[in-house]
């Protein structure tokens, strides 16, 4: 350190600014305003310092997210592929069995067989790759199908919902038996024909009228019926178990006509008119039993 004389200060000596050791460290310590450029200067190159690791930490931060979303798009795509082979191509959600429901106890059997086989779905197939409404359109060209639903049941089954058509009568072609429903469809039921069900026999123009009759038959009268003439599409006659003869006439006012039949029955008579069920009449009656 150098000593200055000052005499505007007394005479007093007071000691100078000047560059020298330090002597605590022992470094050379820069005069005051030097110092205070070096201290700028440190502080400046801590800052950009800072900024830059900021910067490098933000950097590392975006080129990770980036990575994770590349990543988890790959993923994403692995395991839709994934799933799209297992469904369309593998045998992993292949059909194994192939179920039908709905059909009666006497149809299980034959039905079953016909459904399976017109269904045409083979096994091993891919079940996403099941065309179920063409399944369908070929089970709904059995006769004797009045509805039919095609399900997938995953991960290996098809669930084909049957219904059948319901005979209310039979018609005779030639020395074939035949069912007929309310609806004139003539077909052959898987179960086979109930030997109670009546027969409907006579003009080809008439035998559809004489179905409006047989589906309109009550439970209780529909037992007793065991041939239809269909004379006329106004003239349906019914022949029972007894073989007495119902004039029944058309398909009109059925209720009315059943209700008037059973008042007359007990009579006995050989044969019934309730074509006009507000005039009915009996021929040959017998009387009622004693």
């Amino acid at each position: 350190m150098t000593v200055i004389d000052n005499p505007s200060l007394g005479g007093d000596s007071v000691p100078a600014l000047t560059s020298g050791p330090d002597p605590e460290t022992g470094n050379e310590r820069a005069a005051g305003p030097e110092r205070k450029v070096r201290r700028r200067r440190f502080r400046f190159t801590r800052r950009r310092r800072r900024r830059r690791a900021v910067a490098d930490r933000w950097v590392a931060r975006a080129q990770r997210r980036r990575w994770w979303r590349l990543a988890s798009v790959v993923l994403v795509v692995a395991l839709i592929g994934g799933a799209v082979w297992a469904a369309w191509f593998s045998s992993l959600l292949a059909v194994h069995q192939v179920s039908v429901i709905g059909l009666s106890d006497e149809g299980e059997l034959v039905g079953g067989q016909e459904v399976r086989s017109a269904a045409s779905i083979p096994a091993g197939m891919p079940i996403a790759r099941l065309d179920t409404a063409s399944a369908q359109a070929r089970v709904l060209e059995l006769p004797w199908v009045a509805s039919v639903e095609v399900r997938r049941a995953w991960p290996q089954d098809v669930v084909i919902a049957v219904t059948e058509r319901s005979p209310v009568a039979v018609v005779m072609q030639g020395e074939e038996r035949r069912g007929v429903d309310a609806k004139g469809n003539i077909f052959d039921p898987p179960g086979g024909l109930w030997l109670t069900d009546p027969i409907i026999r006579g003009d080809e123009s008439a035998i559809a009228e004489a179905v409006k009759v047989a589906s309109s038959l009550p439970a209780d009268l529909e037992k007793r019926v065991r041939v239809i003439q269909a004379v006329s599409v106004d003239d349906i006659r019914l022949e029972l178990g007894n073989k007495s003869i119902v004039r029944w006439g058309n398909s009109q006012e059925a209720e009315f006509k059943a209700e008037v039949l059973r008042s007359l029955l007990p009579r006995r008579a050989q044969a019934y008119d309730v074509s006009a069920p507000s005039l009915p009449a009996t021929f040959g009656e017998k009387g009622p039993k004693k």
